[in-house]
């Protein structure tokens, strides 16, 4: 598996559970399809940064690293919108690690 294709998948399934996370609680279709549409999609943009940043055969804590700040950048842009950045920073931070380290991990 490639980097950027281990970054995309890990972003999507990642996305997908901190889509599900926000919703908790408002089960209307509209918020669950945006809520999982929104995030999904911020994870396949964490996959690919990560899978750029972390060329070659980095360290884990190098591409963890690098996945966390990617992912808390893109936590503080969606925390713009909503006007929280406490709420969303924590679990982007988390997604990014995840991609972070899917890419430091897969081989080419």
């Amino acid at each position: 598996m490639t980097k950027v294709s281990a970054g995309i998948l890990t972003g999507i399934l990642l996305g997908i559970v901190y889509g599900l996370y926000n919703v908790h609680g408002n089960g209307s279709a509209t918020a669950l399809s945006a809520s999982l549409l929104g995030r999904s999609a911020q994870g396949i943009i964490n996959g690919v940064l990560a899978a750029h940043a972390n060329k070659g055969a980095p360290p884990v804590w190098r591409g963890a690293l690098w996945g966390l700040l990617i992912g808390l950048g893109l936590g503080i842009l969606a925390g713009l919108t909503s006007h929280t950045f406490p709420a969303s920073l924590i679990p982007s931070g988390l997604l990014g690690l995840g991609c972070g380290v899917a890419t430091a991990k897969a081989k080419r």
